[in-house]
């Protein structure tokens, strides 16, 4: 399983974002803060990877290798977009 979480910025949400590699398939699942909660990573964790278990994610990306390196530049993006979309689950 792969984490990352985003970093601070002035007035921003923090995001969790969680992912898993199977079959050739990344599923992503995210939390997120809002600006008056104090962020937690633990329990921004555990919301995210609860998403994933649940099958509540954010995105699938067909990917037949992972990596570090490229979940970490596939979650900058996923946070972006949840901070700017404010959308955590998708139907």
């Amino acid at each position: 399983m792969y984490r990352f979480y985003s970093n601070p910025q002035e007035g921003t949400e923090r995001v969790s974002v969680v992912g898993e590699h199977s079959e050739g398939v990344l599923k992503i699942a995210v939390s997120k803060c809002s600006k008056k909660d104090n962020f937690y990573r633990k329990k921004g964790r555990a919301i995210a990877e609860g998403r994933l278990n649940k099958g509540k994610l954010f995105t699938t990306i067909n990917a037949t290798s992972m990596n570090v390196k490229t979940f970490v530049e596939i979650a900058k993006k996923v946070s972006a977009e949840v901070i700017t979309t404010r959308v955590v689950v998708n139907s």
